[in-house]
């Protein structure tokens, strides 16, 4: 039991202080509204935090100043690439389709890029 404490308290500074980020730059397609995208990814949101016990975040950037003021990016967060995984797997099974669809019909992702990120 001892053990098990110890080894409890010693990983939660690492389990509450570190999480995988994953970002993707998007462009809207013809008729698509950064409007539509904060919706959708809303939509998405409550969706994939239904699929795991553990809670995935995320974040619609506008652009302010970039060299391109047309495209945008997600900044999504989840408690660590494992949990990633687990989301990613569900997706691919077409677990939420219809909203990867509607990602599909308003926006395209031209690249993406995953962090481990820990808060010093």
């Amino acid at each position: 039991m001892k053990k098990l404490l110890i080894t409890l308290i010693m990983s939660l500074p690492f389990a509450v202080f570190s999480s995988t980020l994953v970002i993707l730059e998007c462009e809207l397609l013809e008729g698509g509204t950064i409007e539509d995208v904060k919706r959708i990814n809303s939509e998405w949101v409550k969706s994939v935090n239904k699929l795991n016990d553990k809670k995935v975040s995320s974040q619609v950037l506008e652009a302010v100043l970039a060299d391109n003021t047309e495209g945008f990016m997600y900044i999504d967060t989840y408690e660590d690439s494992i949990h990633w995984g687990q989301i990613r797997y569900e997706i691919k099974n077409g677990s939420i389709q219809n909203i990867d669809d509607q990602f599909d019909s308003v926006s395209k992702c031209t690249s993406g890029k995953m962090y481990d990120a820990e808060q010093s």
